[in-house]
């Protein structure tokens, strides 16, 4: 009978960073999107074929870069852990979740708070409004 293989450093890592989470297998994965089984099977690093057989797992960037989100690891622990393919793919979660933050943040303003939100952007860029100076002067003069 084979000896169960040991887990990849990323395997490692994860099951650290789930208990220090304290989370259970089950309910990181649900977060992560993927059943309890393929969690195990990544983070162990193998699966079982038949008794005592065991298949090498090597998951997928996307998928390792969710798993690490819910558990907490970053990028930088990723590519430590030999894994730069799924450390770029959390690199680019974490920016679309900080756009979609920002979007979000956008569409709850009112119209005059978006409007000084563009005028803003704009003055940063140095566009000019067109309009803008003779809406300047109706604010200033009360026309």
């Amino acid at each position: 009978m084979a000896e169960r293989p040991s887990p990849p450093p990323w395997g490692a890592l994860l099951t650290k960073a789930l208990a220090s989470a304290r989370l259970s297998a089950r309910e990181a994965a649900r977060r992560a999107g993927i059943s309890e089984g393929r969690w195990r099977q990544i983070a162990s690093g193998y699966q079982v074929v038949s008794p005592g057989v065991y298949a090498p797992v090597h998951g997928p960037a996307q998928t390792l870069a969710r798993m690490a989100a819910v558990v907490g690891v970053t990028p930088a622990q990723l590519t430590q852990a030999g894994r730069p393919d799924a450390a770029k793919a959390l690199a680019g979660r974490v920016a679309d979740e900080s756009h979609e933050q920002m979007l979000r943040r956008v569409r709850e303003m009112n119209p005059e708070q978006a409007r000084e939100l563009l005028a803003a952007i704009a003055v940063q860029l140095g566009i000019r409004v067109p309009g803008e100076r003779a809406e300047a002067e109706e604010r200033r003069y009360g026309t």
